[in-house]
Parts: C-alpha cells; sequence; structure tokens
C-alpha cells in the first residue's frame, strides 16, 4: 500500500509539473485560445500537453515494459477525443504519433542523457519539432494533399519545439524535486535506525563513521604537507 502510495503521487507530480509547462507555453503562443477545444493550440499544448506528462511520468514510475501499454491506451483514449473535430486519418496518425513517440524520448532522457543533463529539455524540444513536422508530411501524403506551405511545417516545428522544451523543463522540474525528497527521507531513516540500534552496536557504527572521518583528514593532511614541500 505503502509502495502503491508513493508510484501514485510520483506519477501526479511528474504529469502535473510537465503540464504546466506546456500549458505557459501554449498561452504565451496562442493565449486563451488553447482552451477553445477546436483549436490546434487546444490539442498540442493541452490535450498532448497532459497525455505525453502522463506517459513521460509512467515511464519514470513504472519502466519501459509498463509505459508500451500505458501509451498506447493513452493515445486511443486521445483518438477518441479528437475524432470530435479531426478527420479519422489526421485522429490516428497524430494521437498515436504524437504519444508513442514519447517512448522513445523517454527512454533517452531517463537513460541515454545523463552526461548533458542540464540540456537534456533542449533535445526533448527538437525532437518534438521533428516529430511535428513528420506527422504534418505523412497526413499530407495519406491524404493527398497536394502541396503544403513551408510556413505550415515551420509552424508546426515551432509549436513541436515549444511543447518538447515546456514539457522537459517541467518534468526535470519535477525529478529534481522527488530526488531531493528521496534522499531527504533515506537519511532520515537511516539516523532512525541508527537511533533503534542496541548501544554497543550504535557506539560501534558512529565508530566506524569518526574513523574514517579522521582518515581522511590524515589523507589531507598528508596531501596538503606533500604539497607545500614540493613547492
Amino acid at each position: 500500500m505503502k509502495k502503491c502510495i508513493g508510484e501514485l503521487w510520483r506519477l501526479s507530480f511528474i504529469t502535473f509539473l510537465g503540464f504546466l509547462g506546456s500549458l505557459i507555453a501554449g498561452l504565451m503562443l496562442n493565449g486563451s485560445e488553447i482552451f477553445d477545444p477546436r483549436s490546434a493550440g487546444f490539442a498540442y499544448f493541452v490535450m498532448y500537453g497532459i497525455s505525453t506528462s502522463f506517459i513521460f511520468a509512467f515511464y519514470h514510475v513504472r519502466g519501459l515494459s509498463n509505459t508500451i501499454t500505458a501509451a498506447v491506451s493513452t493515445s486511443a483514449v486521445i483518438f477518441i477525443i479528437a475524432m470530435a473535430w479531426m478527420p479519422v486519418v489526421n485522429s490516428v496518425i497524430w494521437s498515436f504519433g504524437v504519444n508513442l513517440s514519447v517512448i522513445v524520448v523517454a527512454f533517452l532522457f531517463e537513460r541515454k542523457l545523463e552526461n548533458i543533463k542540464q540540456w537534456k529539455f533542449i533535445f526533448v524540444g527538437v525532437y518534438y519539432g521533428a516529430v511535428f513536422v513528420l506527422l504534418t508530411l505523412l497526413v499530407s501524403l495519406l491524404t493527398k494533399v497536394e502541396a503544403l506551405p513551408s510556413s505550415l511545417f515551420q509552424r508546426n516545428f515551432l509549436d513541436g519545439l515549444w511543447l518538447g522544451l515546456s514539457l522537459g523543463v517541467g518534468i526535470e522540474i519535477a525529478e529534481s524535486i522527488i530526488h531531493s525528497i528521496d534522499l531527504h527521507v533515506h537519511a532520515k531513516q537511516e539516523t532512525k535506525r541508527i537511533i533503534d540500534l542496541p548501544v554497543p552496536a550504535a557506539q560501534e557504527t558512529q565508530k566506524i563513521i569518526i574513523e574514517k572521518s579522521k582518515g581522511e583528514r590524515v589523507v589531507s593532511s598528508k596531501a596538503s604537507r606533500k604539497k607545500r614541500k614540493s613547492v
């Protein structure tokens, strides 16, 4: 039960901050028009903002295998909702294309981009910009639209870029906060464990910690003397 509650609050917190980021970006770009269900801003920054944040959070909490199921289920729900104002082909391509692509970027975000930790959100932004352009092209090919202006691809790239950037920043902040809370909880548990130990065991644990600290100071002192001699 405790594990379930812990996973639930993490899932909710990451989803909320990710969606909050996309909502702020949508308001900056399109104003309150994003709350109109018939607008592209609503689809990009509200509907996809919620769904992609949820899939990101699900990957963080439950891992890859469960995330695939969650992404497919979420895509199906978004597809049903989107059919209210979009043609069926467009709904299928955008709903499944945007949400299933989250699996790839979530995997890279969590596992492969640790070396560029502070800049992961930029990668997510460029990735989503590229996804939006490719999905626009795919829709045009399947619906046999003769020619789309370059301005449409540019606008969709910028929408995807802003969605990815804002989503990435929100999720990065959420994960940093969760990591800090986990460290704090772990430190409290270790302190409580030492306090609850029998007196001899607790003293022995404290002695080990003190000796380790003294050893580090001795090593540091020897290194300082060597440095002075070399000077």
